[in-house]
């Protein structure tokens, strides 16, 4: 019989713990003009009725409850704008589709990408600035050199017709990376265990990414109508300084979070590739062996 476990490490780093921390934040930035210090952060927290131990399993399900929320909006929000920015880890690890434009396709996708645009704004302003302009964007999609690439190419051709797959010397138009990932995860069981890692710290740090982005959003709203009351810019400053730390803070993290998912996203496909790479039984005795140019 198989051994089933109710909860794996995705409930909690994908489910449980994001939406845990979104009722943290909202109830940080909601009382951030009483905060005095750092330390008066937990203490507010801590004061607070809504947390205390009888209302602890009504806590736990609604953090669960968000976190599937949650993660299903990052799968839709982030996770889309890295395809239409970058296209998938595959892709650009074997630079297979180099001139990727993010405002290509027809009128329609063009209006869904321009809201996405705005909805991340900024994530997508610092992608362009720094991702663009100071090429921190080589940190989470730099490619392989090109003897690795040919290395993939050949054992992936390979393997699909092994699987009986149409047979096709080109990869770049077809989503051959969900074959390599099961075939390797079922076929690697030391690397299970890693694997399956990486694909909780993605989907956490996409999570926390556009979790940031939402209380940027917050954050900016109770800015405005708070200042629209009328108030002179230094009495704004004095009672609600934490509030604007909070607001540039998060705009910042939600980039340093999105980075952080493009990095363990590229591990987790390299890791599928490179045990595609180095799996014994994916070799052609009968066709030569290219010679790469020096």
């Amino acid at each position: 019989m198989i051994k089933q476990n109710p909860f794996s490490v995705y409930d909690f780093l994908g489910y449980f713990i994001p939406g845990a921390l979104v009722i943290y934040v909202f109830l940080i930035i909601s009382n951030s003009n009483e905060f005095e210090s750092i330390s008066s952060v937990f203490t507010v927290i801590g004061n607070n009725k809504s947390l205390e131990i009888d209302n602890l399993l009504f806590f736990i399900i609604l953090s669960y409850g968000l976190g599937h929320l949650i993660n299903f909006l990052s799968s839709i929000t982030i996770e889309r704008y890295s395809y239409w920015k970058y296209d998938y880890p595959s892709k650009y690890l074997m630079n297979l589709n180099p001139y990727n434009n993010y405002w290509k396709g027809p009128l329609k996708i063009k209006i869904w990408k321009s809201l996405l645009f705005l909805i991340l704004l900024p994530i997508s302003i610092l992608d362009y600035l720094l991702g663009e302009f100071l090429n921190f964007k080589d940190f989470y999609t730099k490619r392989l050199d090109q003897f690795m690439i040919e290395m993939i190419k050949s054992k992936g051709v390979i393997l699909l017709d092994k699987l009986g797959a149409p047979l096709t010397n080109s990869l770049r138009n077809y989503d051959f990376h969900r074959i390599f990932s099961h075939y390797v995860y079922e076929n690697s069981k030391n690397h299970q265990a890693k694997m399956t890692n990486y694909v909780s710290l993605y989907g956490f740090l996409r999570s926390l990414s556009l979790i940031s982005v939402i209380f940027f959003w917050y954050s900016l709203y109770k800015l405005i109508v708070i200042y629209s009351q009328g108030i002179t810019f230094n009495e704004f400053y004095d009672e609600w300084k934490y509030l604007i730390y909070s607001f540039i803070l998060l705009g910042g993290i939600s980039y340093v979070f999105f980075m952080a998912f493009m990095k363990f996203y590229r591990r987790y496909t390299l890791e599928a590739l490179m045990l595609i790479v180095i799996d014994p039984d994916l070799k052609n005795d009968i066709l030569p062996k290219t010679i790469l140019e020096e």
